[in-house]
């Protein structure tokens, strides 16, 4: 039991909710090319994924933004349990990817018009 979890994903899960709203309020608002709706979304991150933002809207530029990752220094944790063996490089990493995250919870997207 004592190996099942890592730390970071212990204490800050394997997933993080971004809010994503545009100023416009006809903005087609998009992950990874699924639509969301319009003007405003909420989305689960997983943290080992990759997602790209967009904003739509007819006779406009498509914005598209790629939300970028950091170290999630909780990770370290791990390093006291059986020094990172198990709980860093297998579970935190590879497995569910928490010992990264999205810094940036909010994104403000809007259409180049």
């Amino acid at each position: 039991m004592l190996f099942s979890t890592g730390c970071a994903t212990m204490f800050n899960g394997s997933s993080q909710t971004i809010n994503i709203r545009s100023n416009d309020n006809d903005a087609k608002l998009y992950v990874n090319d699924e639509y969301m709706g319009k003007n405003n979304a909420v989305y689960t991150f997983k943290k080992k994924e990759n997602y790209v933002l967009k904003a739509e809207k007819a006779g406009c530029k498509t914005t598209t933004v790629i939300p970028k990752k950091s170290f999630d220094p909780t990770t370290l944790l791990g390093v006291l349990l059986d020094w990172g063996i198990i709980s860093v490089l297998v579970i935190d990493g590879a497995a569910t990817g928490a010992w990264q995250k999205f810094p940036q919870t909010s994104y403000v997207i809007d259409p180049d018009c």
